[in-house]
């Protein structure tokens, strides 16, 4: 077996279960058309500055092969193409159910809002935590090519079997099956004025990308014109999930950044909290599945795989 067999494999089903998904929903018209063209054009971005990093660490830029990392890359910019349609899919699958029981039972837990208790701790570094959080996504696409790009070991096979299974299993199958819209869209989806002050704050506070791009996807929900920014789902954190899996990575393949990417799995669950994306509740699901099935990667292939 090609050493990057596995991970390849891995891949190529959730990519296809993701597509048959979709075209379910296409065919009942609840999903727009993928967008696979912009997203082979991100996923070449993130190769790019993954490979030019390699350069400047002074690391071969390719330790893996160029099929493997051509392969990827084309897979990659498949599944994230599907994955915008089937979030914009869910609320027509299935009508945002756990808001109200999630939003009260954190009230009850706490007292306070988590959001409000954040702020109240940290408002002063809402604009930075608003553009970590908008930056999360070109991150963690660049540590994931960066993993692409690593020579072939047991440790990348599961680190990335893990990754292409968190993005179907949490960010599709769960985000479904417990639809929940998150606090930035309470009140607008529930006819309430519960979560008014979050909104106020966010402005007083100036955290504008939160703004900006929650406006975009209540826009593309409320009009049914789906948008570049689009489908909205909060229970499980998908943020959190794959920082977690930075983290867990870290710690195998390069143990030095481990530190780093703690304090960075903790600062993207407290910022989505605080900005309003998420309640509590969210990245505690969000991380205990990423540790589910990273121990599921991990236990099946507990037999070393030829590096």
């Amino acid at each position: 077996m090609r050493p990057d067999a596995p991970w390849l494999l891995a891949m190529a089903v959730f990519a296809a279960l993701e597509l048959l998904w979709w075209i379910l929903a296409w065919n009942h018209g609840i999903a727009p058309r993928p967008r696979l063209g912009t997203y082979l054009l991100f996923a070449g971005m993130a190769l790019a500055v993954a490979t030019l990093l390699r350069f400047a660490a002074g690391a071969s830029p390719w330790a893996t092969s160029p099929t493997s990392a051509i392969s990827a890359t084309f897979l990659v910019a498949a599944a994230a193409s599907l994955f915008l349609p089937l979030k914009y899919a869910i609320p027509h699958e299935v009508t945002f159910w756990l808001d109200r029981p999630l939003a009260a039972a954190e009230r009850a837990l706490f007292g306070i809002d988590p959001w409000l208790a954040l702020d109240r701790a940290f408002g002063w570094a809402a604009v930075p935590m608003d553009w970590l959080y908008g930056a999360w996504l070109p991150v963690q696409s660049i540590i994931l090519f960066l993993v692409i790009l690593a020579r072939p070991s047991p440790a990348k096979s599961r680190a990335l079997i893990a990754y292409s299974a968190a993005w179907f299993l949490l960010g599709v199958a769960a985000a479904a099956l417990f639809a929940s819209a998150g606090p930035l869209f309470y009140d607008r989806l529930l006819g309430e004025t519960q979560f008014a002050a979050l909104g106020q704050t966010l402005h007083q506070r100036g955290v504008w990308i939160a703004i900006a791009e929650s406006d975009g996807m209540w826009a593309s929900f409320a009009s049914g014109i789906p948008g570049p920014v689009a489908g909205i789902s909060a229970v499980p954190s998908l943020h959190v999930a794959i920082s977690l899996w930075i983290w867990l990575t870290a710690r195998t393949m390069a143990p030095r950044a481990a530190p780093l990417a703690a304090v960075y799995f903790l600062l993207i669950w407290i910022g989505s909290v605080q900005l309003g994306w998420h309640y509590a509740a969210d990245g505690l699901a969000g991380a205990l599945g990423m540790l589910a099935i990273s121990w599921l990667a991990n236990w099946r292939l507990a037999e070393p795989l030829p590096a």
